[in-house]
């Protein structure tokens, strides 16, 4: 073989070797860094299972996932019921029981649980109350009581969405009638509302949606923005704050440490700096994009540093990475597959269990993703 043809079968060889590194390198950054710096390539992030929807659930259309101890309590807007799983293992959660609507309960269009002892208070959109379970034997919920509008009195329960419980009071999200209700529940068998507050121009209460406290302070999300107020006197609720910074259709809000993280649909993703919770101060923001996997977020949870968050118009679940709560970063998305993460469609609810997210998009049923903080 001559000279001149060993090199040019030389030259040859460099030539791909060099295209080989390029692609591979090149790969590697499409791979790593996705739409606004979020990565696509799913390392940390998995589909694991499905739990569908049978005869002896009530699982058409889940709405919200709400935990206490090892029990997970679904609520569901089509069935208009109330599921309750056992999560000792999260891997494999196991169906306990379902209750369904009946003539003797207000269920329609459940959304938002909340415990007291043995009690879970579930708020019913649909029929503008809030239904009352025994839940000291899981197997067998019973309805024992009903919080609604009594008969004639300004309404204030109208589109029920969030609710919380602090102490013997529970504070109550009525979206349409753009109110606070407020019901003493000391006596779970007899529940009875004792204040409304109402929209006014000194508040920020059109379409409120979610409710969180910390130590004496009420937080109240909505459309319009975020409403702080001091409830020393549970039922005397005094404003001390309000901002539309950032939080414009507001939709949750979770808190770690002396940060608060909240989701919505019109501004995306806040934190909040709650050092002194009287005054709560924004420190960061991610705008809502498509291409972000953000557009129309509506709910959140937190697994250490991360922050999961489910959009219901990018049918998305977003990984960002809050290690630095002044600059989050997305650090993944995983996007809807209609084999594999079929309940990322119109993705409404999430709820981190040990290192497993529940995801339900109102399908029938619900999804768990895995998360892993090595990458794969």
């Amino acid at each position: 073989m001559s000279k001149k043809i060993i090199y040019a079968l030389i030259i040859i060889l460099v030539i791909i070797a060099g295209a080989a590194v390029f692609i591979r390198q090149f790969s590697g950054q499409q791979e790593e860094t996705g739409a606004n710096g979020g990565k696509e390539s799913n390392k940390h992030l998995s589909y694991f299972r499905s739990i569908n929807d049978d005869e002896t659930m009530a699982l058409a259309g889940p709405h919200e996932i709400w935990r206490k101890g090892n029990n997970l309590y679904i609520t569901s807007i089509k069935d208009h019921g109330l599921n309750v799983f056992d999560i000792s293992d999260p891997a494999n959660p196991k169906f306990i029981s379902a209750f369904s609507d009946d003539e003797k309960t207000l269920m329609k269009r459940g959304h938002s649980v909340m415990f007291s002892g043995n009690y879970a208070f579930v708020s019913a959109t649909g029929d503008n109350a809030i239904q009352v379970f025994d839940i000291s034997d899981p197997i067998k919920i019973s309805p024992v009581s009903i919080i609604k509008e009594k008969e004639g009195e300004k309404s204030c329960l109208k589109g029920l969405h969030g609710i919380g419980i602090k102490g013997n009071y529970l504070y109550a999200a009525g979206t349409g009638d753009n109110s606070v209700c407020i019901a003493d529940i000391s006596d779970p068998k007899n529940p009875r509302l004792v204040k409304t507050i109402f929209d006014s121009g000194e508040l920020v209460l059109r379409g409120p949606h979610s409710i969180h406290f910390i130590e004496n302070y009420l937080y109240v999300l909505g459309d319009e923005g975020l409403q702080v107020f001091d409830i020393s006197e549970p039922t005397n609720p005094k404003p001390v704050f309000l901002t539309t910074e950032g939080v414009k259709g507001g939709h949750d809000l979770k808190q770690k440490g002396n940060y608060l993280y909240t989701v919505g649909y019109q501004d995306g993703l806040s934190v909040f700096n709650v050092t002194n919770p009287k005054e709560p101060v924004r420190i960061a923001g991610i705008s809502p994009a498509e291409e972000s996997g953000l557009y129309f977020a509506s709910d959140g949870d937190i697994i250490g540093n991360y922050w999961f968050v489910v959009s219901e118009k990018s049918n998305s679940l977003i990984m960002v990475d809050i290690s630095s709560p002044s600059n989050p970063t997305i650090k993944e998305i995983l996007r809807f597959d209609e084999e594999k993460t079929p309940f990322l469609y119109n993705g409404h609810t999430i709820r981190a269990i040990g290192n497993y997210l529940y995801v339900a998009g109102l399908q029938d049923g619900f999804g768990i993703i895995k998360f892993s903080e090595t990458v794969k």
